[in-house]
């Protein structure tokens, strides 16, 4: 039984009450545009994975075969390979599983951060770092005036003993 999926098209944009910033515009459909490359590389992805998928239902269909032959020594072979692979698999699931979660988050931030960082200079928005610097510039003068505005030390006379 072959089932196929149906993606359904994105709602159209609605307008929004409100008029946006042309720099913000550009850069909102400019990650659109990322995100949407993005996606479409996930629905690569996906369809290798239903083939996996299917290649791999093919196989427990013989499996099922061999099972309905000999089931007693069938079941001794599934539980031997059970122990024996139980712990690769699941240490090679969970960093698969690591290292994909690790490129989404890679391949999303590549797209939207320099979006994102190109828009706020536009709107000459300070990033963090603009920001620290500042916060350390003023810490600095504010060091030199209480240096200035401090009252001067007097000198001790010394007393000979």
């Amino acid at each position: 039984m072959t089932r196929k999926t149906t993606r359904r098209a994105a709602p159209a944009a609605k307008p929004l009450p409100f008029d946006v910033p042309p720099q913000i515009d550009r850069a909102l459909r400019t990650a659109v545009e990322k995100v949407d490359a993005v996606r479409d590389e996930t629905r690569t992805v996906a369809s290798k994975v239903e083939k996996t998928v299917r290649a791999a239902a093919t196989s427990a269909k013989k499996t099922g075969e061999t099972l309905a032959r000999d089931p007693k020594r069938f079941v001794e072979g599934v539980v031997r390979d059970a122990k024996s692979n139980l712990k690769t698999v699941g240490a090679d699931v969970s960093r698969e599983a690591g290292r994909v979660a690790d490129e989404v988050a890679r391949r999303v931030s590549a797209v939207v951060e320099p979006a994102l960082e190109k828009a706020l200079h536009r709107l000459n928005v300070p990033t963090q770092k603009d920001l620290k610097s500042l916060v350390a510039k003023v810490d600095a003068l504010g060091r030199k005036m209480e240096q200035l505005h401090a009252p001067a030390r007097k000198p001790r006379s010394r007393t000979r003993a």
